[in-house]
């Protein structure tokens, strides 16, 4: 599938029944997500595949991923969210 088409599929799935879970998941695909490693887009289908209710525990740092690969990758996100601001 060409990077185009996959962005925009992620763009689509980042609408989410939460606002702070749309949030962090728009402002990444806005501003970081164009700059990430292969690995790493393609681990953000990882990512929103997860329920809602985990995403908002994980953005507000309430829980963490039990995956080690999706823990770090929750972190980088919320670190370059912190660091941008």
């Amino acid at each position: 599938m060409p990077d185009s088409d996959l962005k925009r599929r992620y763009q689509w799935q980042c609408r989410r029944g939460l606002l702070e879970v749309d949030l962090v998941l728009n402002d990444y695909m806005e501003r970081f997500f164009d700059q990430e490693s292969e690995v790493r887009q393609l681990l953000f289908a990882d990512l929103l595949a997860q329920q809602d209710a985990e995403l908002f525990e994980w953005f507000t740092r309430r829980s963490q991923p039990q995956d080690l690969q999706l823990r770090d990758y929750v972190e980088h996100i919320l670190t370059l969210r912190e660091s941008a601001h």
